[in-house]
């Protein structure tokens, strides 16, 4: 059973939560019960739950600020907010510290629900995640160098000094911390590429690694510098680098020498990456903190770009700040393009704004990413006050996922600009009652063209809208899902290519739309009950 902890200053508001979750028969216990953000921590730290059920406005200890705390408390902690209309504005910016979900009162029994299940869901998720991830490292061939890599992995990530102490037994590490008194991490992420490359031939990823890491050795012997070098044990492409130093000049020399090591890796094996240098910690049981800035910086290439060198003091300088939040102007603006359906407007703006930001020399990754959840925020905003299903944007887990896989600023772009235009869309076809039209057109385009490369995207882009809500509309006005739909036509033609033709089953895998003969001989037994020879050879007896 899952722990929940429900902060609400309202003891009716407050047993109604524990009544509704009670009856869902959901694996979940209440654990814990607080009217303040205070008494909330303190409970938190006691039972350790799994789901937090909080408000916004309480005495004492607000939301936010209970929030921002247990999260530095529990990391993976998941957090749903429940909030009136009025706190909207305080409701999205907790949505930027990573919480799960936001219910607006009075709390609907099935969107509470639905709230706990996805997150069930991702717990589950991420626990199954890390029996994985124990099972691989387990299962991993006990080499030297793959111990060391999982060891000063294990290192960098840990968070409490406590095991700190213990894993510090590192000769090199060790004799690291003797000379010196300062202490970073460099991370140098390698650029995905395909093999053979250049030199290399397929299979060689292991090969490739050590090149680059033996530049970096290399570049760091010459001058003299002294650390720890590995490849980190989970992220193969990633190469970190321990550094010890006592002088704030030693610092400085460091983004000369990466330098040096980015264009030996670019002129002598063809290959890009990028550096991010942490922040300087004067304990080396402090150095996960620098490996955490390292990483997190290092995200900024989404806006400058591959080849860069990003430094943690660099952003700590007092640079010009550009606010990547909506003001109320904005959110005003905005939403009125939305109700005038002028999606021009709408998305020349998104296009505009970002344009602006990621000029900014003090712009960062971090702003990005909280300007993309402002704008989905606001959407949000406006679709909850319509009838217009929240599926035409996607939910907020879908979001925050696709941030951390995104490779360009560009592509905030064209998500957002997607966004403006399933919800514009949405209305235009609504107040033309175009709805049932377009659900014709894609029927249509799927009999006539059932032959060609088709997914669910392509359709959903051609017709612009959403492919989840595309896939639910088109099952419910013709019985059937899309994929079946489209299996049908497929099947029905390649069964009158057998009775009419000779050709080969290959040809006619390809003439109804299967490259893999293999996996259309598996869908034609599937629909027939048999293999495509044996459904030929029977049709021709009979007949």
């Amino acid at each position: 059973m899952l722990k929940v902890l429900i902060l609400e200053d309202e003891p009716i508001l407050r047993q109604g939560l524990v009544n509704k979750i009670s009856m869902d028969k959901l694996p979940l216990v209440i654990a814990g019960e607080a009217d303040n953000g205070i008494d909330g921590l303190e409970l938190l730290i006691e039972i350790k739950p799994d789901i937090v059920l909080t408000d916004i406005r309480m005495p004492g200890m607000d939301g936010l600020d209970f929030i921002e705390q247990a999260l530095l408390l529990q990391e993976k902690l998941n957090v749903i907010i429940v909030s009136g209309y009025g706190e909207f504005e305080y409701a999205k910016r907790a949505m930027s510290y990573g919480v799960s979900d936001y219910l607006l009162k009075p709390v609907d029994s099935e969107e509470l629900r639905e709230a706990l299940l996805k997150a069930i869901h991702r717990i589950e998720e991420e626990r199954a995640l890390g029996e994985e991830r124990a099972l691989l490292l387990r299962n991993q061939a006990l080499n030297k160098e793959t111990l060391r890599q999982q060891h000063l992995t294990k290192l960098i990530q840990l968070s409490a000094q406590t095991e700190m102490r213990n894993e510090i037994t590192n000769p090199r590490i060790e004799e690291v911390q003797a000379h010196f008194d300062r202490y970073l991490v460099v991370a140098l992420v390698l650029e995905p590429y395909a093999l053979p490359h250049y030199s290399f031939r397929e299979g060689e990823e292991e090969l490739v690694r050590f090149a680059v890491e033996n530049i970096m050795s290399d570049r760091m012997a010459s001058s003299g510098r002294q650390g720890v070098l590995f490849t980190h044990a989970i992220h193969e492409n990633e190469m970190l680098y321990m550094f010890g130093f006592n002088r704030p000049e030693e610092r400085n020399a460091i983004h000369a020498l990466m330098r040096d090591v980015l264009d030996g890796i670019q002129n002598y094996l063809k290959l890009k990456a990028t550096v991010s240098i942490g922040k300087t910690v004067d304990r080396i049981e402090d150095i996960q903190q620098s490996y955490r800035q390292a990483k997190l910086i290092i995200r900024n290439k989404v806006i400058r770009g591959t080849g860069h060198i990003f430094e943690y003091e660099h952003f700590q300088q007092q640079l010009p700040i550009v606010n990547p939040f909506l003001s109320q102007e904005d959110e005003r603006i905005l939403l009125q393009w939305l109700e005038d359906c002028n999606e021009a407007a709408c998305t020349n703006w998104i296009e505009q704004r970002l344009e602006i930001l990621v000029a900014s020399p003090s712009s960062t990754f971090s702003q990005l990413e909280w300007f993309c959840v402002d704008v989905y925020l606001l959407f949000q905003k406006f679709l909850a006050k319509t009838t217009a299903p929240e599926r035409l944007i996607g939910d907020m887990d879908e979001l925050l996922q696709w941030l951390q896989n995104m490779t360009t600023w560009q592509e905030a772009v064209r998500k957002l600009n997607s966004h403006a235009g399933n919800i514009v869309g949405y209305f235009v076809n609504l107040n033309h009652g175009l709805h049932a039209d377009v659900m014709e057109k894609a029927k249509q385009y799927l009999d006539t063209c059932f032959n060609e490369p088709i997914s669910l995207q392509k359709i959903s882009d051609t017709y612009y809208i959403h492919p989840n809500y595309f896939s639910k509309r088109f099952k419910e006005k013709f019985g059937v899902s899309f994929h079946e739909y489209l299996t049908e036509l497929r099947m029905k033609s390649a069964a009158k290519w057998m009775l009419e033709t000779d050709l080969k089953i290959s040809h006619i895998a390809g003439k109804v739309g299967y490259e893999d003969p293999a996996y259309f001989g598996s869908v034609f037994r599937k629909c027939f009950g048999m293999s495509p020879k044996q459904f030929r050879a029977q049709m021709k007896a009979v007949k």
